[in-house]
């Protein structure tokens, strides 16, 4: 059956979306969704996952590391009868390792196919720029490999007493020795093991790209938005108009069957966050003010019609509707 959307020019208009909705609301999302603009708006949302899913797996890595310190301060962290912590940690590592390098290459190969369909100006000159440690990008995608192919990398923890003002130091690192034993690594990522100092500390190299991945992305986001902007735009146009149109008929549906001393303020707090509820609880109580803060808070002026706005002032009981 053919979905009305697919059936007339666009842009669309918001008649045109609430006469879609009338005749099937899953129609007519679906066919906003499968716009070339909620295409695009889709994978740029991919991106974005495949960026932060990066990021969790590396602060996770860091975090393990970080409570190996901690915890290892403890004479019982050493002991064998208890089953060592010191080995359940260093396997625990070797798993974030993993986890940290397989999201490294997944955001690599998503970052490549979304340049492929979606390219920004100057793209591979800032990646040079903002990847600025020489063969860390290069080192990191081989160390997937390495990993997925060869063998788990073998993290070794170590700990040193520095001067007072560093203190105590506990380290997680990979023998420059043990990955050059395996053959495959490119040229560039080869260079950066050789020049990296030995063994290479795991928490320095991914807190040093985390930072590089923060700068890239965060210039490509702005890049992206700067481009497809009239793209981005027309899309969540017809988002706001289907999510807002839903909303008024769900509203005047739920409003039309309450029970009359249904007191609305106790269900505030699922419908607006800490501050906005400050906002409207500064107002006159059960005034039109109110009830007017309330509807503009929720993100429905543009939506709410007369008879809706009339049947919300009656069901906060406002004094004075004329």
């Amino acid at each position: 059956m053919t979905r009305y959307l697919d059936t007339i020019p666009k842009p669309w208009t918001r008649t045109d979306i609430e006469t879609a909705i009338f005749r099937s609301f899953t129609d007519a999302k679906a066919a906003i969704e499968e716009t070339e603009e909620g295409k695009l708006w889709r994978s740029i949302q991919e991106l974005e996952d495949s960026v932060w899913i990066l990021n969790v797996n590396i602060s996770d890595l860091i975090d393990e590391i970080s409570l190996f310190a901690e915890r290892s301060q403890s004479p019982s962290f050493w002991y064998e009868a208890e089953g060592c912590a010191a080995e359940q940690h260093t396997r625990e590592v070797k798993r974030r390792l993993f986890n940290c390098t397989t999201s490294v290459m997944s955001l690599v190969d998503h970052a490549r196919n979304f340049e492929r369909k979606t390219p920004v100006p100057d793209y591979q000159n800032q990646l040079t720029t903002h990847f600025s440690t020489p063969g860390i990008h290069a080192f990191l995608q081989d160390l997937r490999n390495y990993n997925s192919h060869w063998r788990i990398a073998q993290t070794n923890w170590t700990i040193s007493l520095g001067p007072a003002f560093e203190g105590r130091r506990a380290r997680f690192v990979v023998q420059k020795k043990e990955l050059l034993a395996w053959s495959n690594w490119t040229l560039e990522a080869k260079k950066y093991i050789e020049a990296s100092v030995d063994p290479i500390d795991l928490h320095e190299l991914f807190f040093t790209y985390r930072e590089h991945v923060h700068s890239f992305y965060s210039w490509h986001r702005g890049a992206v938005y700067a481009k497809y902007s009239a793209e981005i735009q027309q899309y969540l146009q017809y988002k706001r108009n289907y999510e807002g149109i839903s909303k008024m008929h769900d509203w005047n549906t739920t409003i039309s069957h309450l029970p009359k001393d249904l007191n609305p303020f106790q269900y505030i707090n699922q419908y607006l966050s800490k501050s906005s509820i400050e906002r409207v609880l500064s107002l006159p109580h059960r005034s039109k003010e109110q009830v007017d803060a309330i509807i503009s808070l929720m993100d429905m002026d543009e939506f709410c019609s007369a008879a809706l706005r009339k049947k919300t002032y009656a069901l906060f009981g406002v004094a004075d509707e004329a």
